[in-house]
């Protein structure tokens, strides 16, 4: 898996895949998908998120 590490207002973001919501914007796979990646890889998925490149918005991954 190829990561990508890029900076954003001070925040570290990794990108290793363009991976995005189903039509009518549900997230529900996504982020059971970086929750399970993120784990994999030991982070802390509760200080994660995952960010939908087609709503350009940031999905905490709190369980």
């Amino acid at each position: 898996m190829k990561v990508e590490v890029i900076e954003v207002q001070g925040f570290e973001v990794e990108v290793t895949a363009e991976l995005y919501c189903a039509a009518g914007g549900e997230h529900r796979a996504l982020v059971e998908q970086a929750r399970t990646d993120r784990r994999k890889l030991g982070h802390n998925v509760e200080e994660s998120a995952v960010l939908c490149l087609r709503c350009a918005k940031a999905i905490p991954l709190r369980g």
